[in-house]
């Protein structure tokens, strides 16, 4: 359908694309979710983790958890605050047994803070369980996604409200 104008698909993308570039900066809202990957690394047996949260999000909840006005992040020492916290609210077990990980450190990509754990294991988790409550106690509307990776395939899980543990299932 196409008239001298240009076809009317085109002129609903214009006046659409348009519309973006004029919307005004307060109308996008950013989700709050913690972005967590959990990879088998057969190179040095270890069960690598990657939590990558909004850092403002990070500073806002240690300020719930400690009382303080303000927590700024890039703060060693609340770097290490949340990371206990992280401890407490990330559980991850095969076949029942916990699955002890160990900070590894935090570093920053942008507004994201990226906070790294691992754990040395004999082999990959045949029977993993995970348990994400990562900023699900400080936001009501929190959303968590877990990508795991054990060998070839990818299983994604999503934790929100008031969601338990998860299998992994099927990656071995």
């Amino acid at each position: 359908m196409s008239k001298a104008g240009g076809s009317m698909t085109r002129r609903l993308a214009l006046i659409a694309g348009g519309a973006l570039v004029l919307a005004p900066p307060a109308l996008a809202h950013r989700a709050q979710t913690v972005l967590s990957t959990v990879t088998w690394n057969a190179a040095s047996a270890t069960l690598d983790v990657m939590h990558r949260m909004h850092a403002h999000d990070a500073e806002l909840c240690l300020a719930a958890k400690t009382g303080a006005a303000q927590v700024d992040i890039t703060v060693l020492q609340n770097q290490a605050r949340l990371m206990l916290y992280i401890e407490e609210q990330f559980v991850l077990s095969d076949a029942g047994k916990a699955i002890k990980l160990s900070p590894l450190g935090a570093e920053f990509e942008g507004e994201a803070l990226l906070v790294y754990q691992d754990c040395k294991l004999p082999g990959p988790p045949r029977n993993l369980s995970i348990d994400n409550r990562i900023l699900r106690d400080v936001f009501e509307n929190q959303t968590n996604l877990v990508n795991v990776r054990l060998a070839e395939r990818t299983r994604t899980l999503l934790f929100s409200g008031k969601d338990g543990a998860k299998k992994a299932e099927g990656l071995l």
